[in-house]
């Protein structure tokens, strides 16, 4: 498969059709939801108006298994002024919203900064790897096999959420997002399945660069749900945090 030639997503008569790469590591059958979030970012970007606004939070609220079929957007702008914008995406299939996602954008204007450093070290593109051809990743703590706390760097070489589109800023630190509980595990995925409901993203500016950094811990009180939360940055320092809420159920043998 050509690294180049990537996408989550292809137009067909206004529809986003996934392709062959956009699978759900849980079901074969749903789409993958860093792919949604990447495409929820995508639609976001694509209708930001004409006024220059930060997007301060993105929260996606997954409403159910999202089959693999064209998916049709619909965007609606709630609040349209010139110091807030609240904007909201569905997306839906055969007359079923599967996703639904609110933008809060801030006007932008020159104020004091208050920065935050790295948490962890800068990334080693020569120690990064990945199983999938579309993500690299230069994990510092932790991993998917492992329960507890977790770090990973990640990159997306030669990937694009809807083919012919290069990768916005957003869409990048939304896919990203997604990772958190897989960095973090909760459980062990050999016995459980920790699919996430949610992804809520606080913003305090926009990644830089290809890189981006997750840094995870995650907690449970044993009642069938967990919470996830990220910390994200890029090699310029600490920008926002993300949190997931993730269903665990067991695995049936």
């Amino acid at each position: 498969m050509n690294v180049q030639n990537l996408a989550f997503y292809e137009v067909h008569d206004d529809r986003f059709a996934p392709t062959q790469i956009n699978v759900s590591p849980w079901n074969g059958n749903a789409q993958n939801g860093i792919a949604i979030a990447g495409l929820v970012a995508h639609l976001l970007a694509s209708n930001s108006g004409t006024t220059e606004m930060h997007c301060a939070r993105l929260t996606i609220d997954i409403l159910g298994v999202v089959p693999r079929v064209p998916l049709e957007p619909r965007i609606n702008i709630i609040r349209d002024g010139r110091r807030i914008q609240l904007v909201e995406v569905m997306l839906s299939a055969a007359g079923r919203s599967y996703v639904r996602a609110t933008a809060l954008r801030a006007r932008t204007e020159q104020t004091p900064e208050q920065a935050h450093p790295l948490t962890r070290r800068l990334p080693d593109p020569t120690a990064a790897e990945g199983k999938l051809p579309w993500v690299r990743m230069d994990t510092l703590a932790g991993g998917f096999m492992q329960i507890g706390p977790g770090a990973r760097w990640v990159q997306f070489p030669g990937l694009e959420v809807v083919a012919g589109h290069a990768m916005t800023p957003l869409e990048r630190v939304a896919m990203v997002s997604d990772f958190g509980s897989g960095t973090a595990p909760l459980v062990s995925p050999k016995d459980w399945s920790f699919a996430n409901l949610d992804i809520c993203i606080h913003l305090s500016r926009l990644p830089r660069g290809e890189w981006l950094l997750i840094d995870v811990t995650s907690e449970s009180s044993g009642n069938g749900c967990g919470l996830v939360h990220s910390r994200l940055g890029d090699v310029d320092g600490m920008f926002g945090h993300a949190h997931q809420t993730v269903f665990l159920d067991p695995r049936r043998q």
